[in-house]
């Protein structure tokens, strides 16, 4: 096989396989990946999702976040929380960045890469 340049990873197409609609916005679970939809994805349509890049995220309120802090994704919480998270949770998700994430916040900005996370 040859190795031949796709795109940037910044943003990715990603195929709605699941039973409900994704909304621009919305947390996209992809494997270890989180990204953020960049539009709207009707169930088994294609649409782009970002990989890369800070975002204003959900956070478990109750939780403080310094920044720097290595945040993982609740699927139950649909939020960041503090912590190794439970089965299908992805672990190491995202990073803090640029303020500090009080524990009455409902959001904080969190820098999310791929290869950052691990599916717990």
């Amino acid at each position: 096989m040859t190795t031949r340049y796709i795109k940037p990873g910044e943003a990715l197409d990603h195929t709605n396989n699941s039973t409900a609609a994704i909304n621009v916005n919305d947390v996209i679970v992809a494997g270890a990946l989180i990204a953020v939809a960049a539009t709207n994805i009707a169930v088994g349509a294609t649409g782009t999702m970002l990989a890369n890049g800070v975002f204003t995220l959900p956070k478990k309120a109750g939780t403080a976040m310094p920044e720097g802090t290595r945040v993982t994704w609740s699927v139950a919480d649909t939020a960041f929380i503090v912590g190794a998270g439970i089965a299908g949770d992805v672990a190491n998700a995202g990073i803090v960045v640029e303020a500090d994430a009080a524990a009455g916040d409902t959001s904080a900005r969190v820098l999310i890469a791929p290869g950052l996370g691990s599916k717990v």
